[in-house]
């Protein structure tokens, strides 16, 4: 696919991040309709856009780091975090791009990602261009993967548990976790909790969507009792973002 030549605007913020602080953050993809390769029940930009697996190159190198220097100069800017329209990993130049701006300056850099390519050899081996990664798990069984998250139909559960597995002994930076609660992974958040104890993350994040159809959405008492379950992994809940 070839870089889009005027591509809409990337990079934006500062935004308040819990894994970096105030940082940047930057949507390699680009793209509304969104293009991912997950299309999740809770997703803030809707169900409408295309379904990709193949990486590719959506915005060029230079189009983003211009992006990103027009907006980091400020002293209480403390990185710059990929994320946005579509797995960040899908830009097949997202480790030049994030390397260029390490050496550039000495903010952190970070990625957030939906673990649909995570396994790849070509992204394991490349991950250290990042400081920090969070990787997504919103279930613990290939049907609840496929429901919440409906992912492109070459993805499997396995697959994704597999790359997070393989992801988290061979990352050196710091490895953190997402976990997002809805109507439909509710029942798994016991087993989801044991698989995110069997990765040791250095910290757990805990979401409920704001932006989705009320039928996936779930109680405060309902997301207390499924956040306790989480009670002996280093954790940051919504509450405390």
């Amino acid at each position: 696919m070839a870089a889009r030549k005027e591509p809409m605007k990337i990079v934006y913020g500062p935004i308040i991040s819990p894994c970096l602080g105030k940082a940047i953050a930057v949507d390699p993809i680009g793209r509304h309709p969104k293009a991912c390769s997950f299309n999740c029940v809770y997703c803030r930009l809707g169900s409408h856009g295309i379904m990709l697996h193949e990486r590719a190159v959506f915005i060029e190198d230079d189009i983003m780091l211009e992006q990103i220097g027009e907006c980091e100069h400020g002293d209480d800017c403390c990185g710059v975090l990929f994320k946005g329209t579509g797995d960040p990993f899908l830009a097949s130049n997202i480790f030049s791009a994030a390397r260029k701006i390490k050496e550039a300056s000495s903010k952190k850099v970070g990625v957030m990602t939906n673990c649909s390519l995570l396994g790849q050899p070509e992204v394991l081996k490349e991950l250290d261009a990042f400081d920090v990664i969070i990787v997504k798990l919103d279930a613990a069984t290939e049907g609840t993967f496929q429901m919440v998250n409906r992912p492109h139909p070459s993805i499997s559960f396995s697959d994704v548990l597999s790359g997070i597995r393989e992801a988290r002994l061979s990352f050196h930076g710091s490895f953190r976790m997402r976990v997002t609660l809805v109507r439909e992974n509710l029942h798994e958040m016991g087993e989801i909790s044991r698989i995110c104890r069997e990765m040791c993350p250095d910290y757990l994040y805990l979401n409920l969507p704001e932006l989705c159809d009320p039928s996936h959405q779930v109680s405060k008492r309902e997301a207390q009792a499924a956040w306790e379950k989480f009670n002996d992994i280093p954790c940051i809940s919504q509450s405390d973002m």
